[in-house]
């Protein structure tokens, strides 16, 4: 189900009760000016997964390796417990089959245009084909706590200067959804761009949906770290943003780098969070095998603190959730 179901729902009460006790001491005192420190576990992946005009991952969709595609992601993300997970490069019906795997996840699906080879590829898999909108191949968002409310979506325009005129053009977009994440609600993000559209046009349109509130953003940026288009995005130091990246190193030596997640060597692909909110606690890019496609998955780990009084903050972090769940619930 995309959206918000009704187990993902149950999901979210349930957070959000365990979070609404106050943390109790010795003698069963309640800590109110402690700092609690929780984990948000994040992957991302470009799947390559309808194949792309230089052919670079036929090998990676042999029957013999797509049979295996679900049960390898879907392990990733288990064993890895990923509370955020977001997908490039994705065909519906790679939907469907995460789904079935995951069915205690919610997924969020945009898609954003009209692939011929991915009900090709994927159709002797499922017969989950027929995407909402028709449009078979776009970019995908999985939360373990489900999700709050309808998916945020919007369509990318052509809008840097410095592109490559010469460029192919390639519908490209921003999805987002709001979901309880670790300990606290956020929203958690997907995009794809080329060179063609510009990192702060992402994150401008992410700000007016999310505001104050937190932002996890994955996705295949096609932008190496010392990018100047990268400047505004980067936080702590590294650029004139206020975003953490979960591969930028140890807090005492952060940098604009991290491990090559193409096969070709490139560092492309990001996952990025707001650094009022979260601080990076480690990442690895990592070598399926075999490969499933010509990019890699990155996964990672920020961790959120809470400071003071949280159990208050807990109760309205609840309150909140509950009151934006049953104001989309259906009657």
């Amino acid at each position: 189900m995309i959206g918000t179901s009704r187990c993902g729902m149950a999901r979210v009460l349930v957070s959000g009760v365990l979070l609404a006790s106050p943390l109790v001491g010795p003698g069963g005192a309640a800590v109110a000016d402690a700092t609690l420190t929780y984990r948000v576990n994040v992957l991302t992946f470009n799947l390559c997964g309808g194949n792309n005009k230089r052919n670079t991952c036929a090998e990676d969709l042999t029957p013999e390796r797509r049979r295996i595609w679900a049960p390898q992601v879907s392990s990733l993300i288990r064993s890895r417990d990923v509370d955020v997970a977001s997908f490039t490069e994705m065909c519906y019906a790679q939907v469907g089959l995460l789904r079935q795997q995951l069915p205690d996840y919610d997924f969020v699906w945009y898609g954003l245009g009209r692939s011929a080879t991915c009900p090709r590829i994927w159709g002797d898999m499922t017969d989950d084909l027929a995407a909402p909108n028709g449009r078979t191949a776009g970019i995908a968002l999985a939360f373990k706590n489900g999700v709050v409310g309808p998916p945020l979506r919007r369509r990318l325009v052509v809008d840097n200067p410095f592109g490559d005129p010469a460029a192919s053009l390639h519908r490209r977009g921003v999805l987002c959804a709001r979901s309880l994440v670790g300990m606290e609600y956020a929203v958690g993000c997907v995009t794809h761009i080329s060179a063609l559209e510009t990192p702060q046009q992402v994150t401008g349109q992410i700000t007016d949906w999310a505001g104050d509130t937190p932002v996890i953003l994955g996705g295949d940026f096609n932008r190496k770290p010392e990018h100047a288009e990268l400047t505004p995005l980067y936080g702590s130091g590294l650029g004139t943003g206020n975003y953490t990246e979960v591969d930028a190193g140890p807090a005492d030596r952060l940098s604009r780098g991290g491990t090559p997640t193409t096969r070709g060597g490139r560092k492309i692909d990001y996952i990025f969070a707001t650094q009022s909110a979260y601080r990076n606690a480690g990442a690895e890019v990592i070598d399926t095998q075999p490969e499933l496609s010509d990019h890699r998955p990155l996964a990672g780990t920020f961790t959120g603190t809470f400071e003071g009084n949280f159990a208050q903050t807990f109760v309205q972090t609840f309150t909140q959730l509950i009151t934006e769940a049953f104001a989309v619930t259906p009657r």
